[in-house]
């Protein structure tokens, strides 16, 4: 059996781990490096993994709405409030869930967060991986199965002079991506890049 034991420190908050739940990575540390907030911000981080990135947000004083769609993953997420609780300015309410199904009739947010799961990915490659790890990095066969769903809902949760923030890499279609981008409207601008190994992390910046 696995120990559910790991954690490590970021600033002065304790983020405890779970063999089951995506691990902050230079993905996260990267969106948290690109995200300025503002106290008082309504932010919603979906698929937050440990929490982390909320975490951050409630820490300087935004109401914060996160979720996940992995049951192990809001599990962390609880244990990661309680540890930090004195920690946060703002609040933090967690929901399970897929994606926009988890926001309620009429709330919209001034910033939204997203890291996908951006990897191309065959079934070949999921053989012997837990199918809620699979979960975190999996983009389907050309990486952007679950950005592109997300894109094609966004501006019914966004506020008008609010922003969504999400990481791409460029193991995916690029094309595909600002096609789909153009079609649905978006405004975007890439705000940082970091390389790493065989890819390049970008985050992306939308607004109306």
């Amino acid at each position: 059996m696995q120990s559910n034991e790991k954690s490590f420190h970021y600033n002065s908050l304790k983020i405890n781990l779970h063999y089951e739940v995506y691990e902050p990575s230079e993905d996260t540390f990267l969106l948290l490096d690109s995200i300025i907030v503002e106290n008082d911000q309504n932010i919603l981080e979906i698929g937050a993994g440990t929490g982390i990135i909320s975490l951050v947000c409630a820490q300087k004083g935004a109401q914060v709405i996160c979720s996940d769609v992995n049951p192990y993953a809001i599990e962390t997420i609880n244990k990661n409030i309680k540890e930090n609780q004195n920690q946060l300015k703002g609040s933090i309410e967690v929901r399970t869930g897929d994606l926009f199904e988890i926001v309620e009739e009429k709330e919209t947010f001034d910033i939204i967060i997203f890291n996908p799961p951006y990897l191309p990915t065959t079934k070949e490659e999921k053989k012997g991986i837990s199918e809620w790890y699979a979960k975190s990095f999996d983009g389907g066969p050309m990486g952007l199965t679950v950005t592109i769903k997300f894109l094609k809902q966004l501006k019914s949760y966004l506020k008008k002079d609010g922003k969504a923030f999400f990481i791409y890499s460029s193991l995916s279609k690029k094309e595909q991506l600002e096609q789909t981008l153009k079609s649905l409207s978006l405004k975007y601008t890439i705000i940082k890049q970091l390389r790493c190994d065989d890819e390049i992390l970008s985050i992306y910046q939308i607004s109306f």
